[in-house]
């Protein structure tokens, strides 16, 4: 069987009333140096963020305190998050039978407490103090099965901490002094979005070993890659869920986006993988919506309580109104294109 990518965005936490843009911009001071954002990236985290470092001084030490306290409350508050949990109940499912490459660009904790805590999906730091070894180890054993839930944090999370040069690793919302002898911590959003996220996968390992397995399961084949052995398999399914891809230019150059335009852009698109793109109020963010119907997804939108439905949904082959490459239904499914 296929596996399936997922990448997921703060459009899930939004579904659950939780808007960490917002309740990042109202810590003290932040609005002083986000106030000059242009209009369209004022919702958008990452932007915030390397604006509040180049900022210097002590602004992003004190809006990354500010955001793990903000974070932490809301981790105490978990069962309130019913979009989050129906969407890995879901998933989980789904890895019963086939494996499950999980990125999230959410960087509140919420994502990894449901996948990792409630749902099993492989992602050590979560639990305990962790080296890059062990990470590796315990995605290669999904992979071996070819089944079950890989997860990455992406672009770091609030309470993730890297120490020993980005060799260890743990999820805190304290304030760790040292990460179990191996010195001095670091937050992983100061060498994730903080630092910009164009070139992420260079300084945050969760990064380089997330969109490293991204790259290896587009295509049909066997490879290794950033340590992982991958075995043969078809083209990945690719389910895209409240991240907000949008083509403003600069845009091209994220991880994600870049990896799409260029695999299309060559020609090595597999038309028989199925490509979905869930929007949250795809009214108020049409931007996301032309991105992705112009790169070959199904976009399906979605609005508050609405999201577990259409997630199952979207994983439920054939989905209505759902498309493979543009032109190539029939190829895919046997039968005639639906736009």
């Amino acid at each position: 069987m296929r596996p399936l990518i997922v990448l997921t965005g703060q459009g899930i936490a939004r579904a659950d009333g939780f808007n960490l843009t917002r309740r990042m911009k109202a810590i003290p001071g932040v609005s002083v140096f986000t106030s000059d954002v242009q209009r369209r990236d004022r919702q958008n985290l990452d932007v915030l963020l390397e604006t509040c470092a180049a900022a210097g001084g002590d602004v992003l030490d004190n809006v990354l305190r500010g955001m793990r306290a903000i974070c932490l409350k809301e981790r105490r508050s978990t069962r309130r998050k019913i979009a989050h949990h129906g969407l890995f109940a879901a998933l989980a499912e789904a890895a019963e039978r086939r494996l499950v490459l999980h990125l999230t660009t959410n960087v509140d904790g919420l994502t990894t407490t449901f996948a990792v805590r409630d749902f099993d999906a492989a992602w050590p730091p979560f639990r305990a103090a962790s080296s890059v070894d062990e990470i590796i180890a315990k995605a290669q054993t999904r992979l071996d099965a070819q089944r079950g839930m890989v997860h990455f944090p992406v672009h770091g999370e609030a309470g993730l901490v890297i120490a020993g040069g980005g060799e260890r690793m743990q999820t805190y919302y304290g304030e760790p002094r040292l990460l179990r002898g191996a010195g001095p911590w670091i937050s992983s959003l100061v060498l994730g979005p903080a630092a910009g996220v164009h070139d992420i996968e260079h300084r945050l390992t969760p990064a380089r070993l997330g969109y490293g397995l991204l790259d290896a399961l587009l295509e049909p084949g066997a490879r290794l890659c950033e340590g992982l052995s991958v075995p043969e398999h078809p083209a990945a399914d690719v389910l895209v869920i409240g991240y907000g891809a949008e083509d403003r230019g600069a845009r091209s150059l994220n991880p994600f986006e870049a990896r799409i335009e260029r695999l299309i852009g060559e020609g090595r698109r597999d038309p028989a993988a199925r490509w979905s793109a869930l929007v949250y109020r795809p009214e108020a963010y049409p931007r996301p919506v032309d991105w992705f119907a112009s790169h070959g997804f199904s976009v399906f939108p979605y609005g508050d309580g609405e999201l577990v439905h259409v997630v199952r949904q979207a994983m439920a082959r054939p989905l209505p109104g759902a498309r493979c490459a543009p032109d190539c239904e029939s190829r895919a499914e046997g039968g005639p294109a639906r736009s």
